[in-house]
């Protein structure tokens, strides 16, 4: 669900560190992608399809689509799923600890673990890497970031920001009417004038997925209030009586803090990264075979990732095999036979016998 008007406040206040750069400008850069928020892309914005077997596969053909354009762009990506929310989140949430889909997007049932299963096979096939997170997925990806394993964060979730990502990448081929935008959080913390700390703070009173929000403090005037007293502590004393502070308010704030600070996430210096070719064979299979796929979109799709020069030659190459086999050698037609070689009679005198 992220931080709300989070994108909004920093669009005023931060503008310079905040980059609309076009998706070239990742080619050849490691990107840790939060599985979760295109799940509910998918879900959500793609209209309900299901094979002949009455299979729902939108999440699958999206994750492949979207999977394949990162790669044809040369993005390196690695995909990060969920885990166990944190207790106060899944309060919060839905008694059973389900996801959900996040701010901004029509609430849809997520697709449970054992669904995962068939998007986990089709990135391995496809030479991408996966990561199960112990918890949040957007904790893991920030980790990631700030660890220097992957160069920025792909997610709409703002949260990752006071996880703290350094640089956060949205709107990457979710709507092709809108740029993308690139976060970078210490530019961000240095025009706020704020520590990562102070930052937290912030994000916590705009309101966040682990604690419920006070009433009556907006965007502009939680900001002003953190710029002032610097501390949540230093402002809850200094609420106006028409803002209401929830019950829960004075304990889950302290918790979210430690979830921002100290969030359960893949040790994440030990990983291996690893990208592999991709097994179109077995794609087309998977998808087309087993999951009943249009195949010759699946096959159109892969097509993408060939290079055009490599395929330019591939098909000049091809054509100019054909056109030898068609083509005969005039000996076919005409075969070529020795011609006789005819002495011509001799004008000077007889050959002087040997004595």
């Amino acid at each position: 669900m992220g931080i709300a008007r989070l994108a909004d406040l920093l669009r005023d206040e931060t503008p310079e560190a905040i980059q609309s750069p076009p998706p070239e400008h990742y080619r050849g850069k490691i990107l840790a992608v939060d599985a979760s928020i295109f799940i509910c892309q998918f879900q959500s914005a793609m209209p309900a399809i299901s094979n002949r077997h009455g299979d729902k596969i939108s999440v699958l053909q999206g994750l492949f689509n979207r999977t394949i354009y990162m790669l044809e762009k040369g993005m390196k990506p690695v995909y990060v799923f969920d885990g166990i929310p944190p207790e106060c989140k899944r309060a919060k949430v839905s008694k059973d600890g389900s996801g959900h889909a996040r701010r901004g997007l029509r609430a849809v049932q997520g697709p449970g673990p054992e669904r995962h299963g068939d998007l986990k096979k089709l990135l391995s096939l496809l030479g991408v890497p996966v990561i199960q997170a112990p918890s949040e997925a957007e904790a893991t990806c920030a980790a990631l970031v700030e660890k220097g394993r992957a160069w920025g964060a792909v997610t709409e979730d703002m949260d990752a920001l006071p996880f703290g990502c350094t640089r956060l990448i949205r709107n990457l081929k979710a709507d092709k009417k809108k740029d993308i935008e690139e976060y970078y959080l210490p530019d961000i913390l240095k025009k706020l004038q704020m520590t990562q700390k102070e930052f937290i703070d912030l994000c916590i009173l705009m309101g966040c997925d682990y604690t419920s929000k006070i009433k009556g403090l907006g965007k502009k005037k939680a900001f002003k209030m953190m710029q002032k007293y610097r501390t949540i502590e230093g402002i809850l004393p200094n609420i106006n009586p028409e803002d209401r502070i929830p019950p829960d308010f004075q304990f889950h704030y302290q918790e979210a803090r430690k979830l921002f600070l100290e969030p359960d996430v893949v040790e994440v210096t030990s990983l291996t990264l690893e990208w592999k070719k991709v097994d179109e064979d077995k794609v087309l299979q998977f998808l087309s075979g087993e999951k009943h796929l249009n195949r010759e979109k699946v096959r159109r799709a892969l097509q993408k990732l060939h290079p055009p020069e490599t395929s330019r030659k591939r098909k000049a190459k091809s054509k100019a095999s054909a056109s030898a086999e068609k083509q005969k050698k005039i000996t076919n037609f005409f075969p070529a036979r020795k011609s006789a070689v005819h002495e011509k009679p001799s004008t000077g005198s007889s050959p002087t016998s040997s004595r």
